[in-house]
C-alpha cells in the first residue's frame, strides 16, 4: 500500500459523518498573524477542549489521528498551529513576534474567537510539553476563560528539566556500558552548568535521554510518532514541509523563553488543575512537576500517572488517556456550562 493509499484509508477512518458532528478548518487572525485552526467533534454541543501543542513548532494535528478520535466522542477538540508552526508557517516573516507573551495572547484571542464562533462561555486547555508553558501561564492570567487546565508533559523549570534529563542519560548509559553515549554526554561537562545552554548541547542530551525511553517508554526511538504525520489526512506533503521550516525559525528564538521559564512559585490558580504524568518521561521529567503540584492551590487538582508512558501518554496509553479526560476533566466542563 502506498502512502497515498494509506492516507486515504486514514482520512476515511477520521470522517465524522453523523449530522450532529462538527468538522471545520479555517485560518483565524491571532495577534495579526493568520493561524490554522481545526475544530472536530462527534457532537457540536460537547464541551470545547483546546489542544496547545508542543515542539516548539510541532503541531499536534498531523499525528492526532492516532489518539484523538475517542476524545472527539466527548469533547469538541480544537487544534491550532501556533504562529510560525505547521500550516501557520506559511505566514511567517522576518518581523514575526515569537515571545512567550505573544503565544499566550494568541491562545487568549483564540478562545475569545471560539466563544463567539461556537457559543461557549468557557473552554478547557490541554497543553503538551512546550504548550504547557503557554497553557499554564494563561490559566493563571485568565481563569475566567477556562473550565479546566490539563498539563501533559508539564514544564515547570527549564534548567531543572535539563538537569534531570541529563542525569537519566548518564545513569542509563552507564548501566548499559554504552561508551559512545557516555563520551557524548560527558563531553557536555557540567550540565546545564554555567556554559551557554545551546541547541547543540540540548540535542545531545535529549538524544540519549530519549534513546533510553525518555520520549516513548521502553523504546529507543519513536518512529510511530515521528512518521505518523506522513499518513495524516489533514496535511499535504507541501504542508508537512512547512513544519521543518517553522521549527528552523522558531526554535532559536523561543529557546530563551523555554529555558528561562520558571513556574516553581506560580502556585495559586482559580481554575481546576489536572496533570497527566508519564512515569518514564525524561523529556520533561516529572520530579519538578511532583514538587510543584503538591504546593498548588486550586479549586481542585488531580494527578494521573501513566505507568507505561513517557512523554507521549496520549499515544502510548490512549485508552487510559481518554478515560482520564472523561472521568476528571469532563465533569468540570459540565459544571461550568450547567452549574452544580
Amino acid at each position: 500500500m502506498s502512502d497515498e493509499s494509506g492516507r486515504a484509508v486514514v482520512a476515511d477512518l477520521c470522517r465524522i459523518p453523523n449530522p450532529e458532528a462538527i468538522d471545520r478548518t479555517t485560518f483565524v487572525e491571532l495577534g495579526g498573524v493568520e493561524q490554522f485552526v481545526s475544530i472536530r467533534g462527534r457532537n457540536a454541543t460537547n464541551p470545547v477542549l483546546v489542544v496547545c501543542h508542543g515542539g516548539p513548532a510541532l503541531p499536534s494535528l498531523p499525528s492526532s489521528w492516532i489518539w484523538q478520535r475517542a476524545v472527539e466522542d466527548y469533547f469538541t477538540v480544537v487544534n491550532y498551529d501556533q504562529r510560525a508552526s505547521g500550516k501557520s508557517a506559511a505566514n511567517m516573516n522576518d518581523e514575526i513576534d515569537l515571545s512567550l507573551d505573544r503565544y499566550v495572547a494568541d491562545l487568549e484571542e483564540l478562545i475569545v474567537w471560539l466563544q463567539g464562533e461556537l457559543g461557549v462561555t468557557k473552554v478547557g486547555v490541554l497543553g503538551h510539553s512546550w504548550g504547557t508553558i503557554i497553557g499554564v501561564t494563561l490559566a493563571e492570567r485568565r481563569p475566567d476563560l477556562l473550565w479546566g487546565y490539563i498539563g501533559v508533559g508539564q514544564v515547570i523549570c527549564g534548567p531543572e528539566n535539563e538537569g534531570e534529563s541529563f542525569r537519566h542519560a548518564v545513569r542509563s548509559a552507564t548501566a548499559d556500558q554504552n561508551e559512545e553515549a557516555l563520551a557524548e554526554v560527558r563531553a557536555l561537562g557540567e550540565y546545564p552548568g554555567m556554559q551557554p545552554l545551546t541547541l547543540e548541547r540540548i540535542v545531545t542530551c535529549r538524544k540519549w535521554a530519549q534513546y533510553y525511553g525518555g520520549l516513548s517508554a521502553y523504546r529507543s526511538d519513536s518512529a510511530y510518532f515521528m512518521e505518523s504525520q506522513e499518513l495524516s489526512p489533514y496535511y499535504t506533503d507541501d504542508e508537512l514541509a512547512l513544519i521543518g521550516a517553522g521549527q528552523q525559525v522558531t526554535i532559536p528564538q523561543v529557546l530563551p523563553d523555554l529555558l528561562g521559564f520558571d513556574a516553581r512559585d506560580q502556585i495559586v490558580f482559580d481554575v481546576p488543575m489536572l496533570q497527566f504524568l508519564g512515569r518514564h518521561d525524561w523529556t520533561t521529567p516529572t520530579a519538578p512537576v511532583e514538587r510543584w503540584i503538591e504546593r498548588v492551590v486550586a479549586p481542585s487538582k488531580d494527578v494521573v500517572w501513566f505507568e507505561n508512558s513517557a512523554h507521549l501518554c496520549m499515544h502510548e496509553e490512549p485508552g487510559k488517556f481518554v478515560v482520564s479526560l472523561v472521568n476528571l476533566a469532563l465533569p468540570h466542563a459540565v459544571v461550568a456550562e450547567f452549574g452544580e
